[in-house]
């Protein structure tokens, strides 16, 4: 199977640049931020005779506000820009583990110590609480259920509303919070610390016989 081919789009620009400029005149604002209104041909010209391009940054204005800039650099600018922006911003990924009113203590806490774990790693959670058959009518013990998840996950998270019933279902969900997770890593970077190793046991001496004289 081909893998296809990712092809990253430029910025696209949102205001007129260079001869598409096709106003009477047009106000310039400067790198040191003076103004001058001028006729566009002469804007236009000025840009040339410094390698600049003339640049719309306010269509709206009367007469339309440019700048004289390298079209390129700016394009590249707008490019980094919305790639830092990207790096930022963390794709989040809901995860999801489902549970029973009558969930034993072992299965509990391995299912938890799961989702604090995707939590851990910056993903929204939601953990189901699943009511088969008449089960339904024990709804209080799946409410008892999501506080005991909302206690036990609140070291690095918190609980994004209330628990909520669907049909036979109780959805509860959980949003990561990096100040709680990087303090939690802190605490257990202490606590577990670096293994020690076991120092050797004593060799004992060896036994001196005496010889009779």
């Amino acid at each position: 199977m081909k893998k296809q081919k990712t092809t990253t789009q430029k910025p696209k620009l949102t205001y007129r640049v260079n001869e598409q400029i096709r106003v009477p005149e047009v106000r310039i604002v400067f790198q040191d931020g003076t103004q001058q209104v001028m006729k566009t041909i002469e804007a236009r010209r000025m840009a040339e005779d410094r390698n600049l391009d003339l640049i719309e940054v306010q269509p709206n204005a009367e007469p339309p506000v440019c700048k004289l800039d390298n079209l390129g650099k700016l394009l590249f600018k707008m490019d980094k820009r919305d790639k830092d922006l990207k790096k930022k911003q963390k794709t989040t990924t809901l995860k999801e583990l489902r549970f029973h009113p009558n969930t034993d203590k072992h299965d509990f806490d391995f299912k938890t110590a799961h989702l604090e774990e995707f939590l851990r790693k910056g993903n929204r959670v939601r953990a189901t609480i699943v009511f088969l058959g008449r089960s339904i009518i024990y709804k209080d013990k799946g409410l008892e259920l999501a506080e005991r998840l909302t206690e036990r996950l609140s070291c690095v998270s918190n609980r994004d509303g209330d628990p909520k019933f669907e049909g036979k279902k109780l959805f509860v969900y959980f949003e990561p919070d990096k100040k709680k997770i990087d303090a939690f890593e802190r605490i257990k970077a202490k606590t577990s610390g670096p293994a020690l190793t076991p120092a050797p046991a004593p060799v004992p001496a060896p036994e001196q016989k005496e010889t009779p004289e």
